[in-house]
């Protein structure tokens, strides 16, 4: 599998580079890693936006500083969340033969037999945690759906991967499940509706007060 490859830029590490780097439409980032000192780096903003919708966070990135090209992973993605843009970018360089720890997208596939019956679909894990070796790292892990029924759920320890990917995640965390439709019952009264021309029944007491005005005349 071909990995991305991001040029980098050594930089100073102060604060007010950050708007002469955002005038050049760079971002600040910092590298470090097993045997390599840490490196404030700049980097492409749109090559690194590229990248995030292409591959996602968790793909392995080949990164290029002055003479060197070593693979990366994304270790932290720092956003701005009122503009939705992105402020820092932490990489860690990996030995490629040594395990990492990584995110693993989980994508849900097929249409739910259940939800065609009124139920309702709770995706609650979006991704899980995997262990592998760099060069054996998966893109997503894609989860069919489509023979779910009502009552049905998916958890961890129903997920595969190949002998090269380790999933450490609890294996009774729910992935995704599928469940009745709540039911408001609304409790509605009983009114009675009189016909047009009908009087009221009067209550006994009334009754009775007519009677003796009656006899008293």
């Amino acid at each position: 599998m071909e990995h991305p490859v991001l040029t980098a830029a050594i930089r100073q590490a102060a604060k007010s580079e950050s708007k002469r780097l955002k005038k050049e439409n760079k971002l600040p980032a910092v590298v470090y890693g097993k045997g390599y000192e840490t490196t404030s780096i700049a980097i492409d903003e749109k090559e690194l936006y590229r990248i995030l919708k292409t591959q996602g966070e968790s793909s392995l990135i080949n990164l290029e500083v002055q003479d060197q090209t070593f693979p990366v992973l994304i270790k932290e993605v720092q956003r701005n969340i009122l503009k939705d843009t992105i402020d820092h970018v932490d990489f860690f360089k990996v030995s490629m033969d040594e395990e990492v720890e990584y995110n693993l997208p989980i994508f849900l596939i097929g249409d739910a037999e259940g939800i065609k019956m009124g139920g309702v679909l709770q995706h609650q894990k979006r991704e899980i945690a995997v262990k592998s070796l760099p060069g054996d790292m998966l893109d997503n892990i894609e989860v069919d759906i489509s023979t779910m029924e009502i009552g049905d759920t998916i958890t961890v320890a129903d997920l595969k991967v190949d002998e090269k990917n380790t999933i450490l995640d609890d294996p009774d965390e729910v992935i995704v499940t599928l469940l009745m439709p709540s039911i408001e019952e609304e409790e509605e009264e009983d009114v009675d509706v009189l016909e047009e021309g009908e009087e009221p029944e009067l209550v006994e007491s009334d009754k009775e007060e007519e009677e003796e005005e009656e006899e008293e005349e």
